[in-house]
């Protein structure tokens, strides 16, 4: 059975070819007027058709899977120069190489089978970072990654699904995001970074435990232990939070600043060291937002500050669930706007 990553891989595969053929909607279109004069014209048009779709149902069967084993000697990097759209790494072992993924790389699944560790191998490197990429459509799934600045930092712009690893014990963010990046987080857990446990930045996009809106199905982080807030959102950009736990952070659970928005919804947010959530400068957070149905934020332990505090003219929308902290259940300034319930 396809996971909804691969299904997100293989259909913008698809469209990818169906690009380079030049279809569109025009391409199926047969002029009423004409109608008589265009049937071979039609004709060509189908054939075209046909062999779009025959290409793009093919391709698939041309993707191969290359393995990677680190405790020989092997490399990740070893395979960027002959990776093709739509391949699999199976990577094994301990690897202790600082990750790279080119921008060139594209629709590729890194795979470390839930027993495979990236670690950064300190001294000069490429980058400071564990893994660093500014590949398309990359699915990084099954990794320890240990070691970097940041765990796992995606620039470029570039984009990728995060999906069950474990981001641990890196010295600045757990997972970055920036230069307009996107990035879908699922099944994940960040913990005991020295900053931020997810940061999201510079105009760029994050679905945080969940693939997409519409489709209910959850993939559900735990963003834990963090020296900063558990999931910072920032600078023009955007999130949908849903469905994770977010504890124990040293700063508040998420913080939504700088002309950001979020969507938050169906999380439990516990014994962070800021408040539950803090919102500020032009910025704003939706407890409840169509087509999510996942109920109200939750507190079982109290944050240390409000529940959910907002200044300088942000504004917070919905339902306030049980969301808790140990100073008030919300502090707002006069600059925001109140529109939660309870």
């Amino acid at each position: 059975m396809h996971t909804l990553a691969q299904h997100w891989v293989v259909n913008e595969y698809h469209k990818a070819n169906l690009a380079m053929l030049n279809l569109g909607p025009s391409a199926v279109t047969v002029n009423s007027a004409a109608h008589a004069m265009n049937n071979r014209a039609l004709a060509i048009t189908t054939s075209r058709v046909a062999f779009a779709a025959a290409l793009s149902l093919a391709a698939p069967a041309f993707a191969a899977t290359l393995n990677i084993d680190c405790d020989a000697g092997n490399t990740i990097a070893s395979v960027y120069a002959t990776v093709k759209p739509g391949d699999t790494v199976l990577v094994n072992g301990t690897c202790k190489e600082q990750v790279s993924i080119p921008p060139e790389v594209t629709r590729v699944t890194f795979d470390g089978q839930k027993k495979a560790t990236i670690q950064h191998p300190g001294g000069p490197a490429a980058s400071p970072h564990a893994l660093y990429n500014r590949g398309k459509e990359i699915i990084i799934k099954g990794f320890t990654v240990t070691g970097g600045q940041d765990g796992i930092h995606l620039s470029g712009p570039a984009s990728a699904v995060i999906d069950g690893n474990i981001v641990t014990r890196n010295t600045g963010r757990g997972i970055h995001i920036d230069k307009g990046s996107i990035a879908r987080i699922l099944n994940t857990t960040v913990e005991s970074s020295g900053g931020i446990g997810i940061d999201v930045t510079g105009a760029s996009y994050a679905y945080i435990g969940v693939f997409i809106p519409r489709v209910p199905a959850l993939g559900p982080n735990t963003i834990r232990n963090n020296g900063g807030p558990g999931i910072n959102i920032e600078r023009t950009s955007g999130a949908w939070i849903v469905g994770n736990t977010i504890s124990g952070n040293k700063e508040s659970g998420i913080a939504v600043h700088r002309n950001a928005q979020a969507d938050v919804i169906g999380n439990t947010i516990n014994a962070n060291g800021g408040d539950g959530i803090t919102v500020s400068y032009n910025s704003g957070v939706n407890f409840d937002s169509e087509p999510r149905r996942d109920g109200p934020n939750k507190t079982t332990q109290p944050n240390a500050g409000a529940a959910i505090k907002c200044s300088v003219g942000g504004f917070v929308d919905g339902p306030l669930g049980t969301l808790a902290g140990a100073k008030s259940s919300k502090e707002f300034d006069q600059t925001c706007v109140d529109r939660v319930t309870p």
